[in-house]
């Protein structure tokens, strides 16, 4: 090189270089084919492999027209078969169907050509998969071809197909199908009245016929959730003000929604609520129990026909609403009730009593009324960062979530259509979210609790739970905090919104939902307060009083339900409508009759008269596990 004083590279010195090389490349070459050569060809399975090869390497030999066949490219001159035989190993030799063939004439006479299958008998590939398949042909043929490559493609394809079938297949809730599902067909085509289509948000919901086509899909669309701004935009924002979602400023270091229910799922606290069957709502159960314990003939007549006027007044949306009077009403269907956003309520209870009489969207003669209403819920049920809201822009919100979720989740529980199991975990998790930390429940989420709210949200959990839905165990257990902080020091009477006054209702309730903790039907604080109930008497208007002690004395059981069931049962018959179009419904002039109207006291009444079928009583399921 010039730079370090060499002479520089001529045409004469690379030309003596190259005859310098070319003499030992000769011989390097000469070698190696002696060395891979056999020295005979010992039998005729080799002599065949000789001539395949000589033939699969005749297409390199016509690429030099002056040398003659078998010839040495570098000399130019023949060679001596027996000398230079093809490799005697199998693995070194392509099998015969592999070895280069001229093209086939197999295009059509009309139009472009096409490729050919391999095979004796050449076909044309008319498919993209014919194509696939002469590929995954030729290299299941060939010996060179790795085995692992084969086994990969054959596991992968295997995998895809599984996975497909997985997600085209029939779902958990089996051949039938999910009632999600089946209402984009079966559902009128109806407008929706603006005002039962206002959600939480002041927007809105979005008609039957946008309806995502599962439960799935529209727990999907809340993975970006947004900030409610209507009426009860501040309570929703306060929520989301928690975890930051949805707001404009990043989000502070503190628990989500989410977060809150992995540590519960995580955490070594467990509590459950006591288990209440519903298998005596079954057809062939039902008359049966109502006669065993303490029911009559009339008293299931007037639930039919409770169920009956229920069903006449549903709205073409397939809500209910405490302003329950249409046209056909005429003068007989009086006392409507408040014009306030309670829908959600409204319909909760009217599904109540059909669900309590053992009817669902998929069995008995009200399945077509039980499923518009169920859909109408699913409907209107708004996303947020909390869970599936049922606040419905109300002022008492949580009247609204506590009822409805209570409804979906025995449409759930009962008919166990797997389509419902997401909307019901979404409206459970709002619950549990919107819990105060006193442990109840007040009419907005997380504001101070009182017992009747407290009451709706419980039974609403209760059904989740026996349904099989996931509830965070604090949720559970700060019921027991709130429960001791409305009681008197023995535990026996309960208030409003705390231990005094002492209410008869409230009393009811707070020892119900002690049952539903686990305390014994057998408690002394339980036998105490039921004695004192049940000697109070039945009330002549309030039947948001009469059905709380029923539900209470029946899951007791013993004397006091034998003294009380008569004098309830009997004043409920007689009390019905039986006269024109209010045939078969209830009212009460008192506070709550004339805030909830004709509609919610049917809804009360029917369900008081189905209580000896609608759960199986406390008393019976003493045996069974019970978790703190």
């Amino acid at each position: 090189m010039a730079g370090s004083g060499s002479q520089p590279l001529t045409d004469e010195a690379l030309s003596a270089a190259g005859d310098n090389l070319a003499g030992p490349l000769a011989s390097a070459r000469d070698l190696t084919d002696q060395l891979r050569a056999p020295k005979s060809v010992s039998n005729p399975t080799e002599a065949s492999r000789a001539s395949i090869s000589d033939h699969a390497s005749g297409s390199d030999h016509a690429s030099g027209s002056d040398r003659a066949p078998n010839s040495d490219p570098a000399s130019n001159t023949a060679l001596d078969p027996a000398e230079h035989a093809p490799p005697s190993h199998p693995c070194e030799l392509s099998p015969p169907e592999l070895a280069a063939k001229p093209p086939a004439e197999c295009s059509p006479k009309d139009g472009p050509p096409t490729e050919c299958l391999p095979g004796e008998d050449e076909q044309p590939i008319a498919t993209r998969w014919q194509r696939w398949q002469a590929l995954w042909q030729q290299m299941v043929r060939s010996r060179t071809t790795p085995g692992f490559l084969i086994s990969f493609i054959m596991h992968t394809s295997l995998l895809l197909a599984l996975a497909l079938w997985t997600i085209t297949g029939p779902g958990r809730g089996g051949m039938q199908s999910g009632l999600i599902e089946s209402m984009g067909e079966q559902v009128p085509d109806v407008e929706l009245d603006m005002l039962d289509s206002m959600l939480a948000s002041g927007d809105v919901s979005p008609s039957i016929e946008a309806m995502p086509e599962s439960a799935a899909e529209a727990t999907e669309a809340s993975g970006s959730p947004t900030i409610s701004h209507g009426a009860m935009g501040a309570a929703i924002a306060n929520l989301a003000t928690e975890t930051g979602v949805g707001m404009g400023a990043p989000a502070p270091i503190t628990q989500s929604a989410t977060g809150e229910l992995m540590q519960s799922m995580s955490s070594s606290v467990h509590a459950t609520l006591a288990p209440t069957g519903v298998e005596g709502r079954q057809p062939a159960a039902r008359q049966r129990l109502a006669l065993e314990r303490g029911g009559s003939g009339d008293s299931e007549a007037a639930v039919e026909l409770a169920l009956e006027w229920l069903a006449a007044h549903q709205r073409p949306n397939g809500s209910w609403s405490l302003v329950h009077t249409k046209a056909e009403c005429g003068p007989y269907c009086t006392h409507p009730g408040s014009p306030e956003r309670y829908e959600p309520a409204a319909t909760g209870l009217a599904l109540l009593a059909f669900l309590g009489a053992g009817y669902t969207h998929r069995d008995g003669k009200y399945a077509d009324v039980v499923k518009r209403g169920v859909y109408f819920l699913i409907q209107i049920m708004e996303e947020t960062p909390r869970g599936g809201s049922f606040l419905y822009s109300s002022a008492q919100g949580m009247y609204n979530q506590g009822v409805a979720t209570f409804a979906l989740c025995e449409a759930y529980q009962l008919s166990k259509d797997d389509s419902l199991r997401i909307p019901c975990q979404r409206a459970v998790q709002f619950i549990a979210t919107a819990q105060n930390d006193a442990g109840g429940w007040g009419y907005l989420p997380k504001s101070p609790g009182d017992l009747t709210i407290t009451g709706w949200q419980t039974m609403a959990l209760k059904s989740a739970d026996a349904a099989g839905l996931y509830i965070p165990a604090q949720t559970i257990v700060r019921i027991d905090k709130f429960l001791d902080s409305q009681g008197d020091k023995d535990k026996i009477f309960y208030g409003y919104a705390g231990p005094a006054p002492k209410n008869e209702t409230c009393t009811a309730i707070g020892l119900m939902l002690r049952l539903f903790r686990g305390w014994p039907h057998s408690d002394p604080r339980v036998l105490t307060g039921a004695t004192y109930l049940e000697r109070q008497g039945v009330s002549s208007h309030d039947i948001y009083r009469n059905y709380y002690l029923t539900l209470l004395l029946f899951h007791v059981g013993g004397r006091t339900f034998d003294e009380w069931n008569p004098r309830m049962r009997d004043s409920l018959v007689q009390s019905q409508n039986r006269t024109g179009h209010a045939k078969g419904s209830w009212f009460f002039e008192d506070k709550f009759g004339d805030v909830g109207g004709r509609l919610y006291t049917t809804a009360m009444a029917a369900m008081t008269l189905e209580v000896y079928y609608r759960f199986s009583p406390i008393y019976l399921n003493s045996d069974k596990k019970f978790e703190y």
